[in-house]
């Protein structure tokens, strides 16, 4: 089934999916709570549905709805940088491990919702992808275990501003011989000995402002999703798509990018995990979402579409 949240007489509420543009309230006022109810929330979502298609429990119009994340309170979101074959075939050293940056509730904004883009932020690409929301406690699972964590899935666009994460966020310092070590130097390409630069760039501007993790507007329960490896993966600017991809195009497979950030952090019901952007152009958009920048679509909608999970439209909007 399809759950969501939307504002309701200005108030959270948790619904079901009907039909296209209809939905049933569900006895939840937060999607966490319905979460942590297990079998039991599950079976009230399918009891509501039931009741509404018989005409027992009214439905919701959804053509004008306010639209939440589908669970706007988790304690954390995790996005996996780079895990897409087509990105990763141009590193100096392919990745060892899946590698997190970290996303909080501040982000978060719902379908039809604005993408708001600072001036400051500079040059700023979408990321389509699957969210991964948590159903129990995860913490050192094995790949193989995986999915028995997951709940189910959802859609976002992971919006990267580059422009403030290459300008004011990153840093070069440059250090004495005695200070460097080689975990420093050994994952980039170095030019001789007189190259002591470390390098450090901070994601946090670039990627956790205000806006830039639009969800939903549906959380896929995961008996819909028989093979999460295995999705296609759309991206859309004004009508025109610019990244067609796949999730089996994934460097690290889903089950192990859950396994990896279950090692560092304690996931819990209702966090999220997006594992990896789609990225592979298209024959109008040859480089896919790093060509695609967003500053030249004021006002324009940006779209995610994601085989079986739905559509997620938000329009860009430049703050001035």
């Amino acid at each position: 089934m399809k759950l969501g949240t939307i504002r309701l007489n200005g108030k959270p509420q948790v619904i079901a999916r009907v039909s296209d543009d209809k939905g049933v309230a569900l006895p939840f006022t937060w999607m966490e709570d319905l979460i942590l109810a297990g079998d039991a929330g599950l079976d009230a979502a399918a009891d509501a549905i039931a009741k509404a298609v018989a005409g027992s429990l009214p439905v919701i119009d959804l053509t004008q709805a306010d639209w939440m994340a589908p669970n706007p309170r988790p304690s954390k979101i995790l996005g996996c940088a780079v895990n897409n074959n087509n990105l990763n075939s141009k590193a100096y050293k392919p990745m060892t491990a899946p590698m997190f940056f970290i996303k909080g509730r501040n982000a978060l904004t719902g379908h039809n919702k604005t993408i708001d883009i600072l001036k400051e932020h500079g040059q700023s690409i979408p990321e389509p992808e699957p969210v991964i929301v948590f159903g129990k406690t995860a913490k050192n699972i094995q790949p193989e275990d995986a999915l028995d964590h997951v709940f189910g899935y959802t859609l976002t666009n992971d919006v990267t501003a580059s422009g403030v994460k290459f300008s004011q966020d990153a840093i070069a310092l440059k250090q004495t011989p005695d200070l460097v070590k080689p975990h420093h130097l050994a994952w980039r390409e170095t030019f001789g000995p007189e190259d002591t630069y470390l390098y450090f760039i901070y994601h946090a501007k670039s990627k956790a402002a205000d806006t830039f993790a639009a969800m939903g507007p549906w959380l896929t329960t995961k008996d819909e999703v028989e093979d999460p490896n295995k999705l296609s993966v759309r991206g859309y600017i004004d009508g025109e798509c610019y990244t067609d991809d796949s999730t089996a195009n994934y460097f690290f497979p889903i089950e192990r990018v859950i396994a990896e950030a279950s090692k560092w952090f304690t996931m819990e019901p209702g966090d999220c995990i997006h594992p990896g952007t789609a990225s592979k152009g298209t024959a109008k958009h040859p480089k896919g979402n790093v060509g695609t920048y967003l500053g030249l679509y004021d006002g324009k909608l940006t779209d995610v579409e994601i085989e079986g999970l739905g559509r997620l439209s938000n329009r860009v909007n430049l703050v001035k």
